[in-house]
Formats: structure tokens, C-alpha cells, sequence
């Protein structure tokens, strides 16, 4: 059966930072908590955009 889904490396990533640790903050827009650092996925990608307080 053909793949579906779209994004399927980034949504092994996240998967893979899940597994470590990492934390889901929001899921609209997805945001997780990596090391005290937030990042955010849009237009496809994993984006850093501040630091966790």
C-alpha cells in the first residue's frame, strides 16, 4: 500500500525527539520542547524560534 501521509521524514523526526525526551507544548501549531529550546513545525519544516522559559 502507497504511503498517505505527507512529511513522513519530518514526522519520523519528531517521532525520534519524542522518544528523547522531548516535550509536545501546543499541537496547533505543533510546538515541542527540545533541551530548552521551542521549535515549531510550519510550511513543513522544524523551525527554532526562542528559547523554552
Amino acid at each position: 500500500m502507497k504511503e498517505q501521509r505527507k512529511f513522513v521524514a519530518l514526522r519520523a523526526h519528531i517521532g525520534d525527539l519524542l522518544l528523547d525526551g522531548a516535550q509536545i507544548v501546543s499541537r496547533e501549531p505543533l510546538t515541542l520542547r527540545v533541551n530548552g529550546h521551542l521549535l515549531r513545525v510550519q510550511h513543513g519544516m522544524l523551525i527554532g524560534y526562542s528559547a523554552a522559559a
